[in-house]
């Protein structure tokens, strides 16, 4: 049996495999497979049914990438490696969409934002169109989350796989939809048949909306390479060397955060763009 001091520290690694877990895709199997002990020792460990071995802890230490005297005090730097303490909570941003349901809330607000503005905007087929490209991309940014959640997370083995099909999911979006604007004449006139004139006319949001689809894609590829970086050993790279990008995880924790702010500024210049037609096709009705 642990002794009150060793079953605190038993705690504290418990938290630390869950912060491996959400920072770094590792399994118990992996961890275990770190520190040479079989599942049911380390299930030991953490119950205080045993202690852990001194060799064993300086091996945990070096996988969280601490010294040993952190594990055993419980300093400020093993302290900021707690799962619930890996993201800034300093900022209003973070404290809204700092959780699953955040996130839910927000994505749905948006989409309504994309309805409502496509239906607002009817009277003016090129405004419309343009937002109709946001609301299919959108569209399908649900139906692979759906997917992902209930057919390939489920069968993949590690959070490195899931990882990265999400990210190149949400990166081949981006690009869709930079596609989609690129051609969007093509597409208005096919949709329209070629029976609204306002289709081939210059809407002023479009170079605005470029940059920040641009900008959404260059997240999603940053993202998707950082997922690569800090899992280089699951690769065939020598572990000491993977070891250096273990931490380089900004656009992991703040994935959702970084995409936040284009999203809700492309919805500000596609209602912005209508406005400007609006208004100055009222200007042009004046004239005349």
């Amino acid at each position: 049996m642990q002794t009150p001091e060793e079953y605190e520290v038993s705690q504290r690694i418990g938290l630390l495999i869950k912060g491996l877990k959400h920072k770094r895709g590792m399994s118990r199997e992996d961890i275990c497979r770190h520190l040479g002990i079989g599942m049911r020792t380390l299930d030991n460990y953490l119950n205080g049914v045993s202690s852990f071995k001194l060799g064993t802890l300086m091996k945990f230490a070096d996988l969280c990438r601490v010294k040993l005297a952190d594990i055993l005090d419980d300093t400020e730097a093993l302290s900021r490696l707690y799962p619930d303490n890996m993201k800034d909570k300093g900022s209003i941003l973070t404290l809204i969409l700092g959780s699953a349901f955040g996130v839910i809330i927000f994505e749905s607000t948006l989409f309504i934002l994309l309805l409502v503005l496509f239906f607002y905007s009817y009277k003016d087929k090129n405004s419309q169109l343009l937002t109709l490209c946001f609301v299919v991309v959108f569209l399908c940014s649900t139906v692979a989350v759906y997917t992902l959640e209930n057919f390939i997370y489920p069968i993949v083995d590690n959070n490195f796989i899931g990882n990265s099909c999400a990210f190149f999911i949400q990166l081949s979006l981006s690009l869709l939809l930079l596609f989609l604007l690129k051609h969007r004449m093509a597409f208005a006139v096919l949709l329209t048949r070629g029976r609204s004139a306002s289709v081939f006319e210059k809407n002023y949001a479009e170079g605005p909306l470029h940059f920040l689809v641009l900008t959404l894609a260059l997240i999603d590829f940053f993202a998707l390479m950082e997922n690569f970086l800090r899992n280089l050993d699951r690769m065939g790279i020598n572990e000491e060397t993977a070891k250096v990008f273990w931490e380089v995880t900004f656009f992991y924790d703040y994935f959702a955060y970084l995409k936040s702010v284009p999203m809700l500024l492309c919805v500000a210049v596609l209602y912005i763009g209508y406005i400007a037609r609006n208004q100055t096709s009222r200007a042009a009705e004046n004239v005349l």
